[in-house]
């Protein structure tokens, strides 16, 4: 049976794109027209254009300067698509549903395992987690990375703790979606508290040493987040986007 493969939009378009800046449109170092204008000349919205451009961006292709524009670049550096495509090609929606089935069981399994020092830290990090909120969203955001990373460490498993690290990358660093979503969304003061509370929640659970709980409460923590994603899709994109923008290519 012949399988019929294709591709999201927003990849068509960034290799449309792609092909309109090599082919002497452009000079090397010359302005792009702004996103409206794209998104007007290949019919497509905004949000489609947007994530083309984090493709081309990624690729070394383009360069984004903040109020100033989309420049294409004169030589840009070779990126294999190797790098390139593991994490850019797949949706914030699944790389959150991939750390929920781990990371849950990780969570899990680390309340038998934790240590009296991990989960001081841990208080540690949930107090001073609700004194960022509102607060500096970067420094909020490395001490949620470390709340997770303290859980994967005390599994004493070191498979565990490097996967719960790449699921990191992958959802929080290095997929140009989720990046966009989390800076320009996810530090508001509603969510934070969410957070705070759910990682109250989580180690309560391991305080008390119970493992059924512990997996249960961080299941719901990024039950939770994939919640508040589709909701504020919903609520700031048109919906013809949002199988683009939340699965695989």
């Amino acid at each position: 049976m012949e399988q019929v493969m294709t591709k999201r939009r927003y990849f068509d378009i960034g290799l449309q794109i792609e092909e309109l800046l090599y082919s002497g449109v452009f000079e090397a170092g010359g302005r792009l027209p702004s996103e409206r204008e794209l998104s007007e000349r290949f019919k497509t919205s905004r949000t489609t254009i947007r994530e083309a451009i984090i493709m081309l961006e990624l690729k070394g292709i383009v360069e984004v300067k903040q109020g100033a524009g989309i420049f294409f670049i004169d030589n840009p550096k070779k990126v294999s698509q190797k790098e390139v495509m593991p994490f850019s090609e797949i949706g914030p929606f699944e790389l959150l549903q991939a750390r929920q089935v781990i990371e849950s069981n990780i969570t899990g399994f680390a309340a038998r395992q934790i240590r009296f020092n991990e989960l001081r830290e841990l208080k540690h990090i949930v107090e001073l987690q609700e004194k960022q909120i509102s607060g500096d969203s970067d420094k909020f955001e490395e001490l949620d990375r470390q709340f997770h990373d303290i859980i994967a460490e005390a599994t004493q498993n070191r498979v565990l703790i490097k996967q719960s690290a790449e699921l990191w990358r992958a959802v929080r660093t290095e997929n140009p979606r989720w990046k966009n979503l989390n800076y320009k969304y996810l530090h508001r003061k509603d969510l934070q508290v969410k957070w705070v509370e759910d990682h109250r929640t989580i180690f309560l659970a391991l305080q008390q040493r119970d493992s059924e709980q512990a997996r249960l409460a961080a299941w719901n923590h990024i039950e939770n987040s994939k919640k508040e994603l589709v909701k504020i899709f919903k609520e700031d994109h048109s919906l013809e986007d949002f199988d683009d923008f939340f699965f695989a290519t």
